[in-house]
């Protein structure tokens, strides 16, 4: 009986750790994916700033 108690807490130790590695591997994976995310946003919206500012600076040559 000891040794099934004993058998038994130890797979479930097993399991919950594998699960818990696999779990958080998850999580890390999707931070990386919305961590890429934000900087592809923030280097479009960068890119359109700069696009504007070209616009305005060629527009205000173009009314002198």
């Amino acid at each position: 009986m000891v040794l099934g108690l004993t058998t038994s807490i130890t797979a479930y130790a097993i399991f919950y750790s594998h699960f818990q590695q696999v779990r958080d591997k998850k999580v890390m994976r999707e931070g990386v994916a919305r961590d890429k995310e934000r900087i592809r946003l923030k280097r479009k919206e960068q890119q359109q700033l700069m696009q504007q500012q070209k616009e305005g600076v060629i527009d205000s040559k173009d009314s002198d």
